[in-house]
């Protein structure tokens, strides 16, 4: 009977939805410390690696960015500066009868905002400027600041947002993670000869002024999945990364045309974006290039000094020189 009361309490208040978006992906343009417009030189193990150099062989280009969740009446709300602001929501339920509802969100289990439907919102620590407080979700006296508005969101606005609420007899309260993306500014994919054997492919695959550091997965294929042989990460006193991953795979194992692509993920978020290029192997175009057919209508395959050396007669007949 107790454990009873207890959930029929519980119930009383409950979130029935916290609508925090997964990512946000702050606009280069808006960006004051995007960095400047050249690709910088980084050093990695005592090599030198000037990352201006790497030459893009890319074909295609895939870009997945997932929109932002807001309410629709959010999409005209901006600031001075032009930009608009983060909306997270929280959605609750509140029997009439209940008494003493206060509301709370937290920022990596730090309160950050504070609303009592008879008293102003307030904003705390590290947010107590951030925060637009007077922005109204509804014109219920219940429901109406339920929201936490970031007038400018910023890097260190990534992490674990957390919505309570409760009253003398109830509480609820639910958390969601959030990640703040900078997009990279370039994304390069290319491939050469291994220089350290003939017979393998070196395949490179860099993105540069992107935040925070992404993961960069070479696939080969389609599904042929290649484990970094090398990786290059740096980053600015702005905490933009530069990062290049390393793979490499024996030709021999490929069948040309082949496609090879290069994959960008945020841990995270649901931030991607893909690049991809086509490999042909040289060594069969080679071959073939050697075959001429005669006078008589015979194929014939030269040898490396022009002569010939046997031919095709009909079908499938080999004949000789």
């Amino acid at each position: 009977m107790i454990n009873h009361r207890m959930r029929e309490s519980y119930h009383s208040v409950h979130i029935t939805n916290l609508n925090v978006p997964k990512t946000y992906v702050l606009d280069r343009s808006t960006y004051n410390a995007a960095g400047s417009g050249t690709l910088p030189t980084v050093r990695y193990g005592g090599e030198h690696v000037t990352t201006t150099g790497l030459p893009m062989t890319s074909t295609t280009e895939e870009d997945t960015r997932p929109g932002l969740p807001v309410p629709a009446e959010a999409l005209n709300l901006t600031d001075d500066a032009g930009l608009k602001p983060l909306i997270m929501d929280c959605q609750y339920e509140i029997k009439a009868r209940e008494c003493g509802f206060v509301l709370k969100w937290y920022f990596n289990k730090k309160l950050i905002y504070q609303w009592i439907p008879s008293r102003t919102p307030v904003g705390m620590n590290q947010f107590k400027n951030e925060l637009q407080t007077n922005y109204s979700m509804s014109d219920s006296i219940n429901y109406k600041y339920r929201a936490l508005v970031i007038r400018n969101p910023k890097l260190n606005h990534s992490g674990e947002y957390m919505c309570s609420v409760q009253t003398y007899d109830s509480f609820d309260r639910r958390m969601a993670r959030f990640q703040i993306v900078v997009p990279e500014k370039t994304l390069l994919l290319h491939y050469e000869n291994d220089g350290e054997s003939e017979t393998m492919l070196l395949i490179k695959c860099s993105a540069f002024m992107i935040y925070p550091e992404p993961n960069l997965l070479l696939i080969v294929s389609g599904n042929l999945f290649l484990v970094s042989s090398r990786t290059l990460v740096t980053a600015d006193a702005n905490h933009m990364y530069n990062k290049t991953v390393y793979g490499k795979i024996d030709k021999h194992l490929l069948i040309s045309p082949t496609s090879i692509s290069c994959v960008l993920t945020v841990p995270d978020s649901g931030y991607i974006r893909k690049r991809e290029t086509i490999y042909y192997d040289p060594t069969p175009l080679t071959k073939w290039s050697r075959l001429r057919m005669d006078e008589r209508g015979h194929f014939q395959l030269l040898s490396d000094d022009g002569a010939g050396q046997y031919g095709l007669q009909g079908p499938g007949c080999l004949i000789g020189p």
